[in-house]
């Protein structure tokens, strides 16, 4: 939370005020000393020192919870939870632009091949897709006697799922095989005339990658449309799936609030005139212009308050002194996270009371988790 939010509001803060200084005619030479804490080699004639100091919590809730975020991809773990990835999320500027989701939906399946080490290092990872058809037309019955139909792709074992007219599910090795070496799909049973067979189902695609990342970089352009959000927890060999789904669905939960963070403003110069306009510049850029371009985008400014006058020595035999000005700032910023909701139901096992008659059904849903049929038996979900 420091770093995310603390440091970054710190970082957008002497952006700013860089940004109100460079159209200075006379103090735009202050832009290079603009700087978080006292970095410089040697002190500057002059400088704004932007130092931070508190933040006070603002709660919305009891439990912080916002509400469900609904997107079309989602981050989902495999087996243990690993922290490749801190968050994914869709790009509302590739969805804008294209008109739909760019990504073809399935589940690509992430694993790390090289971490980095520090700031400058590269990581390596690699995808693995798995994906998603729905509603293939695979075949319209002229006689109803047809034996034999084709999918348009070689899918993965167990994952076809033929249906009747849109609305009866086939059931596979009673009202039809599957090839999995071609695709081929060879009817069991006789069928009415002009009825349609459509298809979902998953298969491999091609790897993609390596592709390099670093720590706290984000990844746009490897999967169109998706945001891939590095932190710096990866280690070699996590393995995490990102879920694509052709409409928006339940992601993942909300939480948050707001902050009060306080930062202290600390002008120096060796004229105490100069102190003061470029104090006073830094306020009235702020408070007046910075004010509702920041509100805008969710930085509040709530106050700024102006601090007393420190004179301290420069130089003791030229009588030359510094002069410092310390000022605050109270920004108010939201903080948010998201827990992922892998809601997709993989596999339901059916258990039926006589022993002898247990059988086990793999069902597939290619966008919602909703099963098609109810009966009297145990459904197991896992």
């Amino acid at each position: 939370m420091y770093f995310y939010l603390v440091n970054s509001l710190k970082r957008r803060l002497i952006l700013e005020l860089k940004d109100s200084f460079k159209e200075h005619p006379i103090y735009n030479k202050v832009v290079p000393y603009i700087e978080d804490k006292f970095v410089f080699t040697e002190r500057p004639q002059y400088g704004i020192v932007i130092k931070g100091s508190s933040a006070n919590k603002v709660s919305l809730a009891a439990d912080n919870f916002m509400g469900t975020v609904q997107s079309h991809v989602m981050l989902a773990y495999m087996g243990h939870p690993t922290y490749p990835l801190e968050w994914v999320r869709e790009d509302l500027r590739a969805v804008a632009v294209d008109g739909y989701f760019p990504t073809v939906a399935g589940v690509y399946y992430m694993e790390i091949l090289k971490a980095p080490e520090n700031n400058s290092d590269h990581g390596y990872y690699v995808l693995d897709p798995l994906l998603t058809v729905t509603d293939e037309a695979v075949l319209q019955f002229v006689t109803g006697i047809e034996r034999e139909a084709q999918l348009q792709n070689i899918p993965l074992k167990g994952t076809v799922r033929l249906w009747l007219d849109h609305r009866s599910l086939l059931t596979e090795n009673s009202d039809y095989t599957v090839n999995y070496q071609n695709g081929a799909i060879t009817l069991l049973r006789n069928f009415t005339s002009n009825s349609v067979l459509n298809a979902d189902y998953r298969y491999p695609s091609a790897s993609i990658g390596p592709v390099s990342f670093q720590w706290n970089q984000a990844d746009f352009k490897t999967l169109p449309g998706v945001v891939l959000a590095f932190g710096k927890r990866a280690v070699k060999g996590d393995k995490v799936a990102i879920v694509v789904y052709p409409d928006r669905v339940d992601a993942a939960n909300a939480y948050g609030g707001k902050f009060e963070l306080t930062f202290e403003l600390n002008v120096i110069a060796q004229d105490s005139i100069q102190r003061e306009e470029i104090t006073d510049f830094m306020i009235m850029s702020l408070w007046g212009v910075k004010k509702p371009l920041l509100e805008f985008e969710g930085i509040e400014i709530v106050d700024i308050s102006m601090g007393g006058e420190v004179e301290e020595t420069y130089d003791e035999v030229a009588d030359l002194m510094y002069y410092n000005t310390t000022c605050s700032i109270q920004l108010r910023a939201d903080w948010e996270i998201h827990i992922p909701l892998p809601l997709t139901i993989s596999r339901v096992q059916q258990t039926i009371p006589r022993p002898e008659q247990q059988a086990a059904m793999d069902l597939f849903f290619a966008t919602y988790p909703v099963l098609a049929g109810r009966n009297s038996t145990f459904e197991k979900i896992q």
